[in-house]
């Protein structure tokens, strides 16, 4: 068996190319996207009528210890909801699982230990059925589609040309197959978005762990068998290649929807300056990031204001927002969008989550 999950032999390209970044976001410098475009990878986003596209980037994962494909990509979809956890924290919120594992450390992520770790991250998720009659490829794009639409992120487990059908003894529950996990977070078709029909042309975005760019895929060519001969079939084999054109299983298939975290108030996302993370497991420092916050769906004139936690567990669940440990900045909004660029840096090595609501409301309310 292979190297498991996400990670295999990395190259001396590879390797060079992580480090540059890593110097370069250590200096403060923005770090381009030079990467190419690995074919049969498409990284032009389609021409069509109707889209949603969440306001993220490609990251890299780290690749140790079976690989932290599956943290980085639940790291891409917090970011969706103002949110940012370090892939170290991620792991840690599980406690069982069949792969790398290491006690007080996690567990890899995999489709026994997924739904866990959501929970234990306080999020509002959906775990899709791998229980449900064969063949589930129609389904899982039908409840994928579902999910973007609503600008819910997909961490999709996937399969990728060359590595095994599954990584690890009990991974695959119910006979599916994977071999990587990576995030979703766009959807693009010449159809409404409120028809739920799933068609061919329509297309899904999503990023391949190891390098910058944006691939888009039509969901017409996005199913396979294990084999790999089909769909899959002119992917590139080999560990930065194959995981830019991955194929769902045609038979049954794992994927986590994160529809927000739970608590959550105004519409809010954030972004920061590095599309790396420093690996402290591997004792690299943790680098402080500037974050973005972009709060939408406001109201003119009306105040709000901004709070700030430090670590899941002070993140409140229950409504009671403003809570003595968080830092907090009120603003009267001048349009329906505000962004603000906080002045205290935020920590790569932690959980750090933003949260909006109008000033004044200090108890329960409904979640927007």
């Amino acid at each position: 068996m292979r190297e498991p999950v996400c990670m295999t032999q990395q190259s001396h390209t590879f390797v060079y190319k992580m480090v540059l970044r890593l110097v370069m976001a250590t200096m403060g410098m923005a770090v381009a996207n030079a990467d190419p475009c690995v074919e049969p990878g498409i990284c032009v986003a389609p021409q069509t009528k109707y889209s949603v596209v969440l306001p993220v980037t490609p990251r890299q994962q780290w690749n140790i210890e079976g690989g932290f494909c599956g943290a980085m990509s639940v790291q891409t979809a917090h970011l969706a909801f103002g949110a940012w956890i370090s892939q170290d924290l991620v792991r840690k919120a599980n406690t069982h699982g069949v792969g790398h594992c290491e006690p007080g450390n996690g567990c890899e992520l995999e489709p026994t230990n997924i739904g866990q770790t959501a929970q234990n991250l306080k999020l509002d998720y959906d775990v899709f059925d791998h229980s449900q009659p064969k063949p589930q490829a129609a389904a899982y794009k039908s409840w994928m589609k579902a999910h973007l639409v609503k600008g819910h992120p997909v961490v999709w487990l996937v399969m990728t040309k060359g590595e095994d059908a599954c990584p690890y003894a009990g991974a695959c529950p119910d006979g599916g197959a994977f071999s990587h996990i990576e995030p979703v977070w766009g959807i693009f078709s010449d159809h409404p978005l409120n028809d739920t029909t799933v068609y061919d042309d329509d297309w899904v975005l999503h990023s391949s762990d190891q390098d910058l760019q944006h691939y888009y895929r039509k969901f017409s060519s996005i199913v396979d068998t294990t084999a790999m001969d089909g769909n899959c079939a002119k992917a590139q084999d080999g560990f930065g290649k194959n995981e830019m054109y991955p194929c769902i299983n045609d038979q049954v298939d794992y994927g986590l929807a994160i529809n927000g975290i739970n608590g959550s108030g105004l519409p809010t996302s954030l972004a920061v300056d590095s599309q790396d993370e420093p690996d402290t497991r591997m004792g690299q420092r943790a680098i402080e990031m500037r974050g973005t916050v972009t709060v939408s769906s406001l109201i003119v004139g009306k105040g709000y204001t901004i709070y700030r936690y430090t670590g899941t567990e002070e993140l409140p669940t229950d409504g009671s927002h403003d809570t003595p440990s968080a830092v907090k900045l009120s603003f009267t909004a001048g349009n329906t969008t505000h962004v603000y660029e906080d002045p205290i840096k935020i920590s790569s090595h932690s959980a750090t989550y933003y949260r909006c609501f109008e000033s004044g409301t200090h108890g329960n309310h409904p979640e927007v």
